[in-house]
């Protein structure tokens, strides 16, 4: 009479089996998920990538936005491109003045300091002349700034410009790409940034961008900026 059932020997294969095919099995989802997780960290740094050159591209199109008899005057520069650092200026909001303003003055008497700040930039200009300068202290009513002006503004026929200067650099011991706006802490933009690349061509004018992400590799993005702000200075003047 046979004997229904496996044997001990039959039992121990059968194990053995299915020990290799869920190792087997194991092993692919292993696999399967770094590269999958290889993969969404590739594409969510693009999108990153991606994500700060438009901010880099609004900024460059505000470049000089507000201000072209100041640049026509070369008071302001619309861009700069440097080894270290993107530049761009924008007029931030008009000032008003309180108060004549005369040749020698550091204290300017304002309608308004509202979101005024230490260190933040500022141009005048009356007709064909014009300075710029930096704010040193804000008081009620006032700010003090940080050199005698040169000439007298008169409140009704005066231009003050309150001037937004955003700035790029790479923060290399991070690896982090950051933008700082006026004088305030400089915000963390896109991570893993391998490098980081700007130039400045002043006659087109176009500022082109390289950004290259240190994921799995180098991955480089690029776009390329028309400083309208800065034409319509040039082309029309002041």
């Amino acid at each position: 009479m046979k004997n229904d059932g496996f044997t001990l020997i039959e039992c121990l294969l059968g194990l053995a089996l299915s020990l290799v095919v869920i190792t087997a099995g194991f092993e692919f989802f292993v696999r399967a998920q770094k590269v999958f997780t290889r993969l969404k960290d590739r594409e969510e740094s693009g999108q990153a990538a991606l994500a700060a050159l438009d901010r880099m591209r609004i900024d460059l199109l505000h470049a000089g936005r507000g201000l072209s008899s100041e640049i026509g005057l070369g008071l302001v520069t619309a861009a700069e491109a440097s080894a270290e650092e993107l530049r761009t200026t924008s007029l931030e909001k008009e000032l008003g003045l309180l108060a004549e303003a005369h040749a020698g003055d550091t204290r300017l008497f304002l309608v308004s300091t509202a979101d005024v700040a230490v260190g933040q930039r500022l141009t005048l200009r009356e007709g064909p002349a014009g300075e710029a300068r930096t704010i040193t202290r804000v008081e009620a009513g006032a700010i003090i700034i940080d050199a005698p002006l040169v000439r007298d503004y008169a409140p009704a026929s005066a231009t003050l410009s309150l001037l937004e200067l955003v700035s790029y650099f790479v923060d290399r011991p991070s690896r982090i790409l950051r933008r700082r706006v006026n004088t305030a802490s400089a915000q963390p933009m896109l991570e893993n940034t391998a490098a980081a690349a700007w130039s400045l061509d002043p006659i087109a004018p176009l500022v082109r961008i390289r950004l290259e992400i240190g994921v799995e590799g180098v991955h480089p993005h690029e776009a390329t900026v028309f400083l309208k702000n800065l034409a319509l200075a040039e082309k029309f003047g002041t």
